[in-house]
């Protein structure tokens, strides 16, 4: 009920227009960042380097096949092109923002990654669920482990707004070239969103 209620939420700010969407979801990322940052500034001095031992255990195949469940990690960074039309000098900004954003995922994630194995160790980390978490309450307390979970919850959160966002503009796009109906081309004159397509997309 409350995942049906956010991604409502999501289709009514999105329906409203891009730039309440755009910042929408610039406060759920901004405040995501702000965990992880902490998270890795407080791990780091927390980290043993010695239940990095053995490293790749199971070797450099086992490595490169857990490569291909990280890459999803990496999907949002397409959505941004969905909406070109709509962003401002989007052959500068385009760009930049993605080439930003890979850049900013790919460290951070290798030093998330870095501090939950360096306090948890493998055998712990093996067993958990939720290690983010796990490897919070070990440098953080139970007040750790809560604002990990929140912050599990935006990853989420902000990962649906996104995806209505650009998901709609793709029907709105094979629209306009004739291959889906033409009302999913519809533009709302009030909110300039399509406002049949998003709907739709949701």
């Amino acid at each position: 009920l409350v995942a049906l209620g956010l991604c409502l939420l999501f289709v009514m700010i999105n329906l409203a227009g891009v730039k309440g969407a755009a910042w929408t979801q610039i406060g759920l990322v901004a405040g995501l960042l702000l965990v992880l940052v902490f998270y890795v500034a407080r791990g780091l001095p927390a980290v043993d380097v010695h239940n990095f031992a053995p490293f790749a255990p199971n070797g450099i195949g086992a490595v490169l096949s857990t490569a291909g469940f990280v890459f999803v990690s990496y999907g949002g960074l397409l959505k941004v092109a969905s909406i070109a039309e709509e962003v401002k000098s989007p052959g500068r900004t385009l760009p930049l923002g993605m080439i930003f954003s890979l850049l900013v995922v790919t460290i951070l994630y290798m030093l998330v990654v870095l501090v939950t194995t360096g306090v948890l160790g493998g055998k712990v980390l093996d067993a958990s669920r939720t290690p983010i978490s796990d490897g919070a309450g070990v440098f953080l307390g139970t007040g750790g482990k809560v604002a990990l979970s929140i912050a599990a919850v935006l990853a989420f959160v902000s990962t649906a707004n996104a995806g209505i966002l650009a998901a709609s503009r793709y029907p709105l796009a094979l629209s306009r070239d004739g291959l889906l109906p033409e009302s999913l081309g519809r533009i709302s004159s009030r909110f300039q969103t399509p406002h049949i397509a998003i709907p739709v997309s949701y």
